[in-house]
């Protein structure tokens, strides 16, 4: 999925979101505002990810319809700063997701297991990637997320004592 896929919104606060983004589109025509809206995906942080993400790590089921699409809090963070001090014109939209999905598990069997043949899966860079891509975000906002849920987590989807690599404690 990427931002050109077709806005459905099914329940209030998804109304709310694309409610947002319909005012700055207005508010760019009206005016010389510049804007970006986010979107990220189901967001972790240190303290969230055994909870959230070791079920998925440990069962493809517990994956859901997001197909364990994630984002690290800090990986957010920095799209954030990047969106602030970048000089796009007019209103972007951007996903923002790890490239790659809890579990690592490949995503079109992923796709098939949870949807059978009713999704249609495009090429994608890795086996393991996110359900949500970030392409854009990559390409206009120079943006490359850092974290991933295998720094936090084993493969059993429990908590690693010390990750060292990117200076975090859990």
């Amino acid at each position: 999925m990427d931002e050109d896929h077709p806005i459905r919104p099914q329940d209030p606060y998804a109304i709310a979101k694309h409610f947002g983004e319909q005012l700055m589109d207005a508010a760019v025509r009206r005016s010389d505002l510049r804007c970006v809206s986010i979107r990220p995906s189901w967001v972790q942080h240190e303290g969230t990810y055994e909870r959230n993400l070791g079920p998925v790590v440990r069962d493809a089921a517990a994956a859901g319809v997001s197909l364990g699409s994630y984002i690290d809090v800090h990986n957010l963070a920095d799209a954030i700063v990047l969106s602030v001090e970048s000089a796009l014109e007019g209103h972007e939209v951007f996903y923002i997701a790890s490239p790659d999905n809890a579990g690592g598990r490949d995503l079109r069997e992923l796709a098939k297991q949870t949807f059978g043949d009713a999704v249609e899966v495009r090429p994608y860079a890795r086996v393991d990637a996110s359900a949500i891509s970030c392409d854009k975000a990559a390409r206009l906002l120079g943006w490359t997320p850092r974290r991933s849920w295998r720094d936090y987590l084993d493969a059993d989807g429990v908590t690693m004592p010390i990750c060292s690599d990117v200076g975090l404690m859990s």
